[in-house]
């Protein structure tokens, strides 16, 4: 039996990097579950603009979201 688990529901606030490489948020109305043999991936359909995101580019803060983004050009640097 396969069990999903995703990080966010329906009604929740989520941050996200937008197409226009903008730090946005949104609130969250579908939840989309993907499933394959081997894994599975969940995205979020939301109520801004951007109708969709993969669950592994939310955040559930706005500072969890600047620390993705400054460790990952610390890592570049």
């Amino acid at each position: 039996m396969m069990q999903v688990n995703n990080k966010y529901n329906i009604g929740d606030k989520v941050y996200f990097i937008n197409a226009e490489n903008k730090a946005e948020c949104s609130v969250v109305k579908g939840v989309f579950v993907y499933a394959y043999k081997d894994h599975t991936n969940v995205m979020y359909n939301l109520e801004s603009g951007m109708s969709t995101v993969n669950e592994e580019d939310a955040f559930a803060t706005e500072s969890d979201l600047k620390e993705y983004v400054f460790n990952d050009l610390i890592e570049f640097v």
